[in-house]
This record gives structure tokens, sequence and C-alpha cells, in this order.
């Protein structure tokens, strides 16, 4: 087990170098063709809510894997075939194909593509926990639908005249190769590789063509694993700077800076904003993997996971015999979970009664603190709905009786070790809040950091909630909650000894953190 440090330092140490971008050469410039990390993550995220967000991924996302990049696909039938350099790729696949023949360029890529066993990587399991109706992509490779076992794969143009009612698709635009193939899937023209199958596209994937413009014009698109050297990228661009010409939907580009580019990556951002394209500049690969774990908890519902203990950690009861349940809980903590559930609970009424928002979705809890706050929470709202409250219990509690008071709320069972609830609770979740916290909460709360989840502890509550506050309020600047600044005197407050005062700046905290406004109420600040 880790110490109450352990979340402490974490914090410290998470919040400068990486969660929330503070550190690294490329935080310390700001250019002004670039469009700001967070800013990016709060509009992309709120684009996937709504249901008007698309994803174009290239083949930076499968180099990690073991596939080749475009260059090096091309390079040994290049040689091969005698056919010298040229920055243009498409149009050296077309001297190849010239040279050679389609048949001869086409079996090339698929051995080179076929030959690699499709192992996803940290950053597809991360795409996969989008709810993203509809993925694009312009790589052979089998990597996501591999990792994504749900994804209605589209591998030619006539596979959109099936029928799959309910199902999350990935549209693979410019064809597709299994593993271990020799040849790509269909006929030899669904696969693009060469000049004259991007000049063809619309007459040989007609349906595919049209479907991409339409959702150009009705979705978000964020291009990811591309340069701004990537043919696929700007054949895709023309679309959009062709197909919205007045009013243009938002899109985005993650993409790196080049070294020695000698101002060409501004100028063409500057080019690609015009066209509605913004560009979410990164340092490095691995800050693609920070901004889809963003991503990734930023449009999971609106919930909160309620985590802690009402029993101390230092009780007699427990020590040396580890019966932690026999220790006597803290019955005024108990108080202020249910005052705390009830006062979240009359904020999202309020919120939707107001805005027409549907407010926190909902309380997830593994834990005595979490049903407690959960429950209260329930009660608030005039009509009862089961799904506001959720309780993770592990499989073999399953045949225990329920422990949902008047069996209120959802239980479901899931893992057998408590990390193993933990993590299934958080996954419901966009932000922990800490309440007192035992011999698990120090845990919860250093993996949510890394997750890059929210986490609002509640200091006024004592022990592991305490400590994690004290570790937060060493560097608050660098802290973010809902991807914004923490006010400094609500974070202060969530420390009084006042419970009203406590739970006031908590319900404001929590609204932050899953991207809600505050309504206007008790609880509001004055």
């Amino acid at each position: 087990m880790r110490s109450p440090g352990g979340a402490a330092a974490l914090f410290q140490q998470r919040c400068q170098e990486a969660c929330w971008e503070r550190a690294g050469e490329v935080l310390d410039r700001h250019y002004s063709s670039s469009v700001d990390h967070d800013e990016f993550v709060e509009a992309f995220g709120a684009a996937v809510e709504a249901g008007q967000a698309s994803l174009l991924i290239g083949a930076g996302l499968s180099v990690a894997a073991g596939y080749p990049r475009w260059s090096e696909l091309l390079e040994p039938a290049a040689q091969k075939f005698g056919v010298p350099p040229d920055d243009d790729l498409p149009q050296r696949a077309q001297y190849i194909e010239n040279e050679q023949g389609r048949e001869a360029l086409l079996s090339h890529v698929a051995q080179e593509i076929g030959g690699v066993i499709p192992k996803p990587q940290g950053n597809h399991r991360l795409l996969a926990q989008l709810a993203i109706p509809v993925m694009w992509t312009t790589n052979y490779d089998q990597l996501l639908e591999t990792e994504d076992r749900g994804l209605e794969v589209i591998e030619q143009d006539h596979d959109l005249l099936n029928r799959s009612a309910g199902k999350r698709r990935l549209i693979k635009m410019h064809g597709s190769i299994p593993a271990g193939a020799t040849e790509p899937v269909g006929e030899p023209d669904q696969l693009v590789l060469s000049t004259n199958d991007y000049d063809r596209y619309e007459k040989t994937h007609p349906r595919l063509w049209r479907l991409l413009q339409a959702q150009f014009l009705t979705s978000s698109f964020c291009f990811l694993g591309f340069s701004m050297s990537d043919p696929n990228f700007d054949a895709v661009f023309r679309i959009s700077r062709l197909e919205t010409p007045d009013r243009m939907m938002q899109h985005y580009a993650v993409m790196m800076r080049p070294d020695h580019d000698n101002g060409r990556f501004d100028l063409k951002a500057g080019d690609l904003k015009r066209s509605g394209i913004e560009v979410v500049e990164i340092g490095d690969f691995d800050q693609v993997t920070l901004l889809l774990k963003r991503l990734a908890v930023r449009t999971r519902p609106a919930r909160i996971f309620a985590s802690g203990s009402f029993r101390d950690p230092e009780d007699e009861a427990w020590k040396g015999s580890g019966a932690y349940p026999m220790a006597e809980p803290d019955q005024e903590l108990r108080k202020f979970a249910q005052r705390l559930g009830n006062q979240l609970g009359e904020a999202a009424e309020r919120l939707g009664n107001e805005h027409g928002e549907s407010g926190i979705r909902g309380v997830v809890a593994a834990g005595e603190v979490g049903a407690e706050v959960g429950n209260a929470f329930l009660g608030a709202f005039e009509e009862y709905e089961s799904g506001r409250l959720t309780l993770i219990r592990r499989t073999q509690a399953a045949k225990l009786s329920d422990p949902l008071p008047e069996r209120r709320g959802e239980l479901v069972f899931e893992g057998e070790k408590p990390d193993e609830v933990r993590k299934a609770a958080r996954a419901r979740s966009r932000a922990v809040v800490i309440l007192g916290g035992g011999r698990g909460t120090d845990d919860e709360a250093e993996e949510a950091v890394e997750e890059g989840m929210s986490v609002i502890p509640i200091a006024h509550t004592g022990r592991t909630a305490q400590k994690v506050w004290e570790a937060m309020r060493e560097d608050l600047s660098a802290i973010r909650i809902g991807l914004r600044p923490v006010d400094p005197q609500d974070f202060e407050s969530l420390a009084s000894t006042d419970p009203d005062e406590a739970i006031g700046a908590a319900v404001r905290l929590i609204l932050q953190s899953l991207s809600l406004s505050q309504p206007d109420g008790p609880s509001a600040k004055t």
C-alpha cells in the first residue's frame, strides 16, 4: 500500500510535469498559430458530448506499433524499381505504378502492412474510450478494430450499404489490409496510394466521398497522427477548404512543429486557421497521450466518484488485525456526506430547471461514503431516477444482500479486487471527491491524477482529504479542475471549520470539474 504521502508527491510532480502542461519546452513558448490545450479539450469534448465530433486518424498513431511511415512504406519498392526520391509521396507511388503496374505496387504495400501483427498501444485504448459514433482513418492496418471489437468496420465504399443499428463505425477511407494478407481487401481501386487514386477518389469511392463532405459540414473533426507534410492530410484538408467556404465547423489538427522549419509551420497553421482548422501544437508524441487522457475524462458522463471512509485508519479496532470494518464510523462525517449529497442534488435540479441542462448525471460509489452521498443526492430530486446513483461492488458480493437502502440506485458488480472496483468507478466518472479517507483513498487519489481526472479534496473532513488538499495547495496555480484554474478562495474554503462554507465551495468546484455552470441558489458564491 502507498503511504498517505504518495498522492501528495504525485500532485506536485504530475501537475508540474505533464497533466496540466505547465512544464516542458513547448509550454514555455506561445505561438499565435496554435490553440491552447485546455481550450481544445473543452471545445472538442463539448462537441463529442453533443454528438457532433469525428476523428480522422493518420499513420502517426501506427508507427509505435511497428508499422512503417509513408516514406518508409514506399522506399523498398522505389529502390527495387529504380524510382528516384520525391517529396510528393503519392507521385512517387504513381511512378512505381507507371513503371511496374498496379499489381506490383499493391502487392508490395500489402506485404509491408500485412506482415506486421497488430498490437494496439495506449493511444488506441484511449481512443476506444471516446464516445464518438464515427471515426475515420487513412491507415490500412487493423490496430483500431483490434482494440475496439465493438466497431463496425467500413473497408470498401459499398460497405456503407449495410445496415447495422447502434454500432459505432470505423471508416477506413483509403482501404484495408488485414494482418497476414498478401493483398488488400476488395477491388484494386479501393486502396488509395498514388496520385491517380487521389484524383479519382470521387468516382471510386462515391459514397465515402459524399459522407465525408457531409460530416465536414456537420461535425467538428480532429486530425490525429498527421504531419503537415502528410499527403493524406493535404487531401482531406482540401475538402474542408472547398466544401465549407461560408460558415465552417471548427476543426482541429494535433501536430508537432518540425525542427528547423524556418517559420513554415506558423505560416501553414495560419492558412489552416482561415479554413476552419485550428492547430493544436504538441512538443512531443507523449503529449498526444496526455490530450487523449484528458479527452477521455472530459467526455465521460457528468458523474462524480465519491471516495473516502467514515472510519479512522488510526483506529485500534483494526490496527494489527486488519479488521477495518470493525472500526467505529465517524458520525459527524456521515452527516456531512449526507448534507453534501443533498446540496449537490439541489444544485443539479436547479441547473435543469433554470438552464435546461442535465446537470450532474449522478454519483458513483465504491464504498459507504459514496453510497451516503449518492442516496442524499437522489433524495433531493422531485422525481426518482435510479441512474443518478451507481454503486460498484466486487463480483463476489453479488451473492450478498443488496446494500443500498430501499434498493435505490443501480448496483453494478465488476472486478474481483478493490483496485479493480475503484478503477471501474473512476471509468464512469469525470471527477473524484474525497471525504476523510482510510487505507485505499490515497491510492484512489493518486490513480485519479495519473488518469487526468479532477480531484476535489474536502479538507474539512480530515485525514487523507486534508493531506491531498495540503499537497495541492503548495502549487495551486498548476492545478486544473474541469480544465480551469482553481479559485483560491473556494479552495481555502474546503478546509473551513464551517461545514456550510466547505460544502458550498465543494459544490462549486464539483460543478466546475464537470464543466457545468453554477446555478443561482443557496450554494452559489456571493
